[in-house]
């Protein structure tokens, strides 16, 4: 049930596909598009490189979009009713603006060893499995005790009382003097003439209403935006470090709006994930990027009675309209929920949160970002960065990020004899 999704085409909620013959039998693509996706070993067309010119003159290779990769291989109309609203939906960008090889590598590393995206899915699928099949009687062999491989399930994943949870009960493992709370990092000053593992990192911070504050650390982990990151000052062996090489990136904007409703004032409720919402379907009134079903999901979310819906709002598509009053904002989420599932009356509740800076977008140029990352790291041994900047926008990756940059971060010490301490920063 938690995972039938729906797209708007021409003024309804069409389910996804979730399988080979719906997707023969659905109709969120025309017959055309569907010939183009069957064909696609024979159709799909090599791509071509653009370039762009550099500050210095000289010319580089720039990353292939994703609405680009996707057209070459199924054709413009997957591009603006299937890649278009998830794209929106996850990222608040749009397919044309985003790297193919930074939003999703996977599919660029199939094509670079196969070509086509349908055979390189087969073969890698059919490599999956023999190889989990390898892994379990590996297991199996090992200890009688160790139970077979299961694959875990996919998908979204929440916490009874919320994702907070998560963050509470990782607090509540450290002790006070280990988590500093309401505090805005300073300066972070680095001293590379002594034992390179060893306290050489400084980090000035402040309290609210206290005075500054002074800790030694032997590594950093930076989680914190770009925008933040260039406001800190940073220093090496006493000399200011700048970062001024670090090129900007565009950071899409978004407001959320929280509805809950009686169940009887839901006209057509739609069980399930969720619905997204094409780009293609503002000619039918539609200026949402999708909406969850977060009751549906997670029925602790709801009381008896309730259904709650969680609607956005902005990104790249309107992005004046993302910031927004809260009454214009919330009067065109309720228009498209009466429009997807038939909310009738007022809402019981509504809540509305706006993110000026909520997604990091991955363009065309993303990579110049992630070197420039790689060169302050090289420049400031003990400085790691992690977070939704690098691998992916979603809290699995992130989370992912984080424990990557943990690795490193002993993999240092314990090759210079530093002890195994650092801290997270992270500024608002």
């Amino acid at each position: 049930m938690q995972n039938k999704r729906y797209v708007v085409r021409d003024g309804k909620a069409v389910q996804l596909p979730s399988n080979p013959l719906g997707l023969i039998t659905t109709k969120l693509l025309s017959a055309q598009a569907k010939c183009q996706i069957l064909l696609e070993p024979f159709l799909w067309k090599r791509k071509e490189v653009p370039l762009k010119e550099a500050a210095n003159g000289r010319e580089k290779s720039q990353d292939e979009s994703v609405g680009n990769f996707i057209t070459r291989h199924f054709g413009r109309e997957v591009v603006d009713y299937l890649v278009d609203p998830f794209i929106a939906g996850t990222s608040g960008s749009d397919p044309d603006s985003v790297s193919i090889r930074h939003t999703f590598p996977d599919l660029f590393a199939i094509e670079e060893r196969y070509g086509s995206l349908l055979i390189g899915g087969v073969k890698s699928s059919f490599k999956k499995k023999s190889g989990s099949k390898k892994e379990s009687f590996k297991v199996q062999s090992d200890s009688a005790k160790v139970t077979p491989a299961q694959k875990r399930p996919r998908g979204s994943f929440s916490f009874v009382g919320g994702m907070q949870t998560l963050a509470h009960a990782l607090s509540e493992r450290l002790d006070e003097e280990s988590l500093e709370l309401n505090s805005s990092v300073l300066n972070l000053a680095s001293d590379q003439q002594g034992n390179p593992s060893r306290n050489n990192w400084t980090v000035t911070y402040k309290k609210e209403n206290s005075q500054q504050k002074e800790k030694h650390f032997d590594a950093v982990i930076l989680t914190t935006p770009l925008h933040n990151l260039q406001e800190l000052g940073i220093e090496k062996n006493g000399i200011p470090y700048a970062l001024d090489f670090i090129p900007e990136i565009v950071y899409q904007p978004m407001s959320v709006i929280v509805t809950a409703f009686k169940e009887s004032d839901v006209k057509n409720s739609l069980k399930g994930f969720g619905v997204l919402v094409p780009r293609m379907e503002k000619k039918n009134g539609f200026f949402t990027l999708g909406t969850m079903f977060s009751s549906s999901m997670f029925p602790d979310r709801a009381p008896p009675g309730q259904v709650v819906f969680t609607t956005f709002v902005g990104g790249s598509r309107n992005r004046a309209l993302a910031s927004a009053p809260f009454e214009e904002v919330k009067a065109v989420a309720l228009e498209d929920l009466r429009k997807i599932v038939g909310v009738q009356g007022p809402p019981v509740a509504v809540k509305h949160i706006f993110w000026k800076q909520a997604f990091p977008q991955y363009s065309l140029d993303y990579n110049e970002f992630l070197s420039s990352l790689e060169k302050m790291e090289s420049d400031l041994p003990g400085l790691f960065y992690a977070g939704n900047h690098r691998g992916g926008l979603s809290v699995g990756k992130s989370v992912a990020s984080g424990c990557k940059a943990a690795e490193h971060v002993l993999s240092m010490l314990e090759g210079t004899g530093g002890r195994k301490i650092f801290t997270m920063a992270s500024t608002k």
